[in-house]
């Protein structure tokens, strides 16, 4: 059997009790997080800018624009509901994407759902089927991949998103698979919009790319019919140095990706590759008092040659930030926010506080470092470890291992209605706050979707 009709079978036959409940829980989890961040991005410039041009185009439809009192098409809704939800940088991620494996499939999920009038136990069968799928695929793609500059949430999300879709949608073989060739046709992102628009548009496409695949497979639309497979599959296509290794695609719920490695979910709305680093130079600051003015240098130190010789970390590759949205994707500019403000918020990354004169002047003495020996603070070889030098000579340090929100050191289920609630309130009332949250947290037993994006929706 080749991959890509095990990954078909996987999507098709696997009965929906055989997902185990600590399964099911962590797609409830990453659903009703990912809903909140996509209310808290509505108001974003990239997120109004995409309902402006379907509003233009005399968009109008049967799904709702999370947030809003618009409805659009389910193609249109996926768009703009995906490039909200991923405006903040504020999204969950997971080690074997590499990305950001909910914000492709619960917009798509969600449309289909709202259309179908299925019920949230099969919405969360589904969001946990497309988990694992682009996750699984992600294991076999290789370094070239993310390497060469293509953002993996939105190659793998749009055959993660299509997978998603197929299975709530009830596709047959065929159909799953035709679905999953025309998702590999409309795969595409790059490294390069990070700190743009273009980056939660990117995430939008694929949650687009889902539901128009299914849609069209449905409809009897062809596309190839063993796309993983093959010298010019997706793996050889998206891993140009042609490391994929499509063996690693396989072992289907043993374990479950959303489970093991699991999900981390930010408890800041900027990268994840800064958290660590951000965890620690607050608690330094914190347990020492520190002020912007004591501070003469800060030394984020990392291990395995992540930085570059521009000051870049991995996906961060703006170190001297002009805008929010790349002051999402510096290093220095986090670090420097975190000392002086205290805390991170959503006004962290306005343009205006990037701008602040006294931030650009701290963040020019934040220098990450590439460790060539274990930090002394460190007990992994995993680490991220913070030395801030103070006026007189003394450097304060802190490593950490695992960031809080990460698969480690999760958010309680109240830690996260607390960032749901947050979220939700800068786009809907307090009572559809509170409804909404109920029943995210119950999502398994809703009877109808409908039920729950009426509570997503405002009425003017």
């Amino acid at each position: 059997m080749s991959v890509t009709q095990s990954v078909i079978d996987f999507i098709r036959t696997l009965p929906g009790d055989a997902i185990p409940a600590q399964a099911r829980e962590m797609g409830r989890r990453a659903l009703l997080d990912t809903v909140g961040v996509t209310l808290a991005g509505v108001d974003e410039p990239s997120a109004r800018a995409v309902r402006d041009v379907l509003a233009a185009e005399g968009a109008s439809g049967r799904a709702t624009l999370l947030g809003t009192a618009q409805r659009s098409s389910l193609a249109g809704a996926a768009l703009a509901n995906g490039t909200a939800g991923h405006a903040l940088d504020f999204d969950d991620v997971t080690a074997h994407m590499s990305g950001h494996p909910s914000i492709p499939l619960a917009p798509a999920l969600l449309v289909v759902a709202e259309d179908t009038g299925a019920s949230g136990a099969d919405l969360v069968g589904a969001f946990v089927v497309g988990f694992e799928v682009e996750c699984k695929i992600g294991r076999g793609m290789g370094r070239s991949h993310y390497a060469r500059g293509f953002h993996q949430t939105t190659t793998l999300g749009a055959l993660g998103s299509a997978a998603a879709c197929a299975r709530l949608l009830g596709l047959s073989r065929d159909e799953t698979a035709h679905a999953l060739g025309i998702a590999s046709s409309m795969a595409g992102g790059l490294r390069a919009n990070f700190g743009s628009m273009t980056k939660p548009l990117q995430a939008g496409n694929a949650a687009r790319a889902g539901v128009v695949a299914a849609l069209l497979a449905r409809r009897g639309f062809t596309g190839g019919d063993d796309i993983l497979d093959g010298p010019f599959g997706f793996v050889r296509a998206f891993s140009p140095a042609d490391d994929g290794d499509l063996e690693q695609i396989g072992g289907f719920g043993d374990p479950w990706e959303v489970v093991d490695p699991g999900i981390s979910v930010k408890k800041y709305p900027c990268c994840f590759v800064s958290h660590r680093a951000a965890d620690a130079t607050l608690s330094l600051v914190r347990r020492h008092g520190i002020t912007p003015e004591q501070v003469e240098r800060v030394e984020v130190h990392l291990p395995g040659g992540q930085v570059s010789p521009t000051g870049g970390v991995g996906p961060m590759i703006h170190p001297r930030p002009k805008t929010g949205l790349e002051g999402k994707f510096s290093m220095q500019y986090v670090v420097a926010s975190a000392i002086h403000d205290r805390a991170l918020r959503f006004a962290t990354f306005e343009d205006a506080a990037v701008r602040r004169p006294e931030l650009q002047a701290l963040l020019a003495r934040v220098h990450p470092v590439n460790d060539t020996a274990r930090h002394p603070a460190a007990t992994s070889d995993q680490y991220c470890a913070v030395d801030i030098r103070l006026a007189g000579g003394r450097v304060v340090s802190e490593a950490l291992v695992e960031p809080r929100g990460g698969p480690a050191d999760p958010l309680s289920w109240e830690e996260l209605l607390e960032k749901y609630r947050d979220c939700a309130e800068r786009a809907l009332p307090a009572e559809r706050v509170a409804r909404s949250a109920e029943m995210l947290v119950e999502l398994d037993g809703v009877r109808d979707v409908r039920e729950l994006t009426a509570t997503l929706a405002t009425d003017a």
